[in-house]
């Protein structure tokens, strides 16, 4: 391994440090495009409004071009302007104007040099108009400053023609309207890939309108996205399991608009429950979390969706294998605009071999199979149905220069209906499963001046998971019926303040509320011809908890960022007061390296327990529960960090090692083998140390990056491994991946290799058979690992525009998971099950149950957009 790190470190040191002569080459390609490979070419940032960069194509080639070429040349053909800030940071703004402009001339045939017209325009937004003369009417389009002009004849081809001493009146003023960007929130921008940058609070934000193509992906899915980020591994190979450094999923807090989500996956997790073609921005924490996020002691996700007034209708609809989708972003006056948009799966319809995959997949090893030979020439007949959905809707209002509101809502399900039949022994079965996640938000914006603003906003999330098995034999006359439900209702408001000090310096401060009302329960009955026998266990819990929060930023980039703050909160059902510091320092050592270092305290009232009631369903066995200080303690988790950033000439590397300290653990948060022979109760800790290292490098239209983690996952239980430490169960030691994308006019294709090693499981060592009674014995908890997990991924799409004005926009893409067919073990664990021997006598049999990635996985994606 040193070896290895050794070689690394040498390419590094030779190469970081090498000059390029920057070329660029672009033929038709969109703005926002050219703009991103020009950062990475010369290493600067600009900021401005995305719309800016809608409807502008771009070709251009240039050789050994200095900035101020390109910002010449991109001038021309994007009636844009380049503002300098500093050294690295730019604005773009458009040359927009206020009113109107007339201008005055004589146009001039760029071939013959022989006026054509003497004309006077009234031009608006844009500087498109119209010019009318004795020959007849003409489009006029002005590229400003550019001296060159194109008159569309109407009817006609388009002519670009050469304006010569074109003069505006001296009576007309031109006011330049200048598009605001804050500037002060970017601290690295396309950090891995265009659309991801680092923010000056330590977050990752993530915009999937600006997202490069990623390997695997060819729709802007964003939970799989995130994944590529460093210390953020999904083990089971799902977009919503992240395990961001070492905690569970359901440690990670998850916002849309607000919107606490407690499911937010569909497929089982194979598709996040969010539909990326609405979202504006995602704000990815790991460390360092601000002191407004709270209640979990992992990661955020703070998905935020559009907040700009459309200015006109736009939307766009597309499909792939799985499900299909559609938006629409409609302005209602000035002040008011309304979003909506719906994905739903058509597999209860049309079964794709997409769909055929993700479904060997997600049932293996359950009772969700298609027809199996039950003995010698009998077979099940079976039949599923199975779909999800998802829509949502927002208002978005500018009440006055002062005032904006926004109202949200969002609901996601999840809907599976699977019937079995055997004719023969005169058996049925049938198992419908309901898993739902909706809510409610609202938000309301003051800014009383440049200095100070204030933010009240509410929500309402509700979670309902429904499951009825049924079981009916005939001939053996048994009649069986399993019942789960969990239902979460949560309600909340809270007041937020924000102060500027002074350029520099600011104060965050707030008061939040929430109130979980959590319960679940479990019911059943077997009925024989000996009796009936039930069962029955439910459980309600409500816990109201109270923050405040404060916190002070210094931001000079130049120099430090420093957010400092505090957290208090207080759980009803602990009864008790929970202080967390936070704390993110960034310094500035030179132009090339940067250091940063951070620390957090974190609690945790809400999270997933382990339950057995349901497990021979084989899907879904967590439940929601709240922490009430005896079998379901507060969760704590305290976490340091601290890196190195080097950023040189298309070169960055990122290097971050962090310590993870988790208490108020229990084998029914972790489950220890998902299987009743290690079924226990125990409360214990976790020790988490880890490093993530990228490193990624641009070259012209190329862009490759490299990362790597190293995580060493320890839990101490009192009454499990004789109390000694072992691995968790999701202790990935080693994941190392290498991606690649690339950029040929129209064409975007992208590859990716993943590698990491296996997961522990804990393994038995022997099993004996007396008087009909099994004897397992157990090794050393997660003492051996399954095999190690690589796969290679690959993308491509093609863009174009099916009119010539460039509104309507079309995309066609093509993907493939694991090129080469690789089987790899995700899961071992086992089950006891029960069995008829000749005799017709029950007994029981010891089952190694192997959970098996996705193969050989194609998927086709068409997207309209206008």
């Amino acid at each position: 391994m040193r070896s290895v790190i050794s070689v690394v470190l040498l390419f590094i040191t030779n190469t970081l440090f090498a000059q390029n002569d920057v070329s660029l080459s672009f033929e038709k390609e969109p703005l926002q495009n050219v703009l991103t490979a020009v950062e990475k070419a010369y290493n600067i940032k600009f900021s401005y409004r995305a719309e800016l960069a809608n409807d502008k194509i771009i070709t251009l080639k240039l050789k050994d071009a200095t900035l101020n070429t390109v910002f010449q040349r991109l001038q021309e053909q994007a009636s844009i302007v380049f503002e300098k800030v500093n050294e690295r940071y730019y604005i773009i703004r458009n040359q927009s104007q206020e009113g109107k402009i007339q201008i005055c001339g004589v146009l001039v045939d760029a071939q013959n040099q022989q006026p054509i017209i003497e004309a006077s325009v009234v031009n608006k937004t844009q500087f498109k108009g119209t010019v009318t003369n004795t020959n007849g009417s003409f489009e006029l389009f002005l590229a400003f400053p550019s001296d060159t002009i194109e008159i569309r004849f109407l009817g006609y081809k388009t002519r670009r023609f050469v304006a010569k001493e074109l003069q505006v009146k001296p009576c007309i003023t031109i006011a330049m309207i200048a598009d605001q960007y804050d500037l002060e929130t970017v601290l690295i921008s396309n950090y891995l890939t265009s659309g991801i940058d680092k923010q000056t609070d330590g977050a990752l934000s993530l915009s999937p309108s600006k997202l490069g193509i990623l390997p695997g992906l060819t729709e802007p899915d964003v939970l799989q996205s995130i994944q590529l980020l460093p210390g953020i591994q999904s083990p089971n190979e799902t977009a919503s399991g992240l395990f961001i450094r070492g905690g569970t999923p359901d440690q990670n807090l998850i916002l849309w608009d607000g919107i606490k989500m407690y499911h937010s996956g569909h497929f089982f997790g194979l598709i996040s429950a969010f539909n990326p073609y609405v979202i504006e921005e995602v704000s990815i924490y790991k460390s360092g979390t601000a002191t407004r996020y709270g209640d979990r002691i992992s990661g955020v996700i703070d998905i935020q969706t559009d907040t700009k007034v459309p200015e006109k209708l736009s939307g766009g609809f597309g499909f792939n294998m799985t499900h299909a989708d559609a938006y629409l972003k409609i302005p209602v006056g000035k002040k008011f605009g309304v979003m909506v948009s719906a994905r739903r799966a058509f597999t209860d319809v049309w079964e794709t071999f997409t769909y055929n995959n993700f479904s060997e997949r997600v049932f293996q090893n359950t009772k969700i199979t298609k027809s199996e030979e039950i003995i010698e020439n009998v077979f099940s007949e079976t039949e599923n149905r199975f779909y999800f959905t998802d829509y949502t809707i927002k208002l978005i209002g500018k009440l006055s220069d002062k005032d904006n509101i926004m109202i949200s809502n969002l609901r996601t399900k999840n809907e599976l209906d699977f019937r079995s039949k055997i004719a023969l022994f005169e058996e049925t079965s049938r198992d419908q499963l309901s898993i739902r996640n909706s809510g409610f938000s609202g938000f309301w914006k003051r800014t009383w001046n440049a200095n100070f603003s204030h933010t009240l906003s509410a929500y309402y999330s509700r979670f309902d998971f429904d499951y009825l098995g049924t079981f009916r034999g005939n001939i053996v006359s048994i009649t069986e019926q399993d019942q789960k439900r969990n239902k979460i209702k949560d309600i909340g408001f809270s007041y937020d303040t924000s102060l500027k000090i002074d350029e520099k310096r600011s104060l965050e401060s707030g008061y939040q509320f929430s109130s979980n009302d959590v319960s679940f329960g479990f019911s059943g009955f077997q009925g024989t011809e000996d009796g009936v026998t039930t069962y029955a266990a439910s459980e309600e819990s409500i816990n109201n908890s109270h923050a405040l929060y404060s916190s002070y930023k210094y931001n000079d980039q130049n120099e430090v960022i420093i957010n400092a703050g505090v957290r208090v909160n207080y759980f009803s059902t602990a009864k008790s007061m929970f202080f967390e510091p936070r704390l993110y320092v960034e310094k500035k050592l030179n132009s090339l390296f940067s250091v940063n270092f951070s620390a957090e305290l974190k609690h945790q009232a809400v999270s997933q327990i382990l339950e057995f009631n349901t497990s021979n369903f084989g899907l879904e066995n967590q439940v929601w529960a709240i922490a009430n200080g005896d079998e379901f303690p507060v969760l704590k988790s305290r976490q340091i960090s601290t890196g190195v950033v080097f950023n040189k000439k298309g070169w960055r590397v990122d290097v971050d090692g962090y310590y993870k300290n988790i208490s108020g653990l229990t084998s029914f948060n972790r489950s220890f083998g998902n299987t009743s022979v290690l079924e226990t109760f125990s409360e214990g800790k976790s020790q988490i140390y880890g490093v993530d290292i990228l490193i990624e490098k641009t070259i012209n239209d190329y862009q490759t990056w490299m990362s790597y983690s190293y995580t060493d996952n320890k839990f101490e239980f009192s009454k499990i491994n004789n109390g000694l430490t072992f691995p968790g169960n999701y202790d990935i030691r080693h994941y190392f991946r290498w991606a690649h994308s690339y950029t040929l006019n129209n064409f975007k294709f992208s590859l990716g290799w993943n590698y990491r090693t296996g997961t522990p499981y804990t393994p038995v060592t022997s099993e004996t058979q007396t008087n009909g009674d099994l004897f397992v014995f157990i090794g050393e908890t997660n003492s051996t690992r399954i095999p190690d997990y690589h796969r290679l991924d690959f993308s491509g799409t093609y863009t174009f525009n099916f009119d010539k004005k460039h509104n309507w926009k079309g995309k066609i893409g093509f993907s493939l998971l694991n090129i080469y067919d690789r089987k790899n073990l995700l899961e071992r664990y086992y089950e006891i099950r029960a069995f008829l021997n000749q005799d017709n006598d029950i007994q029981f049999r010891l089952q190694t149950v192997d959970k098996f990635s996705l193969g050989l996985t194609p998927n086709l994606v068409f997207r309209v957009d206008f």
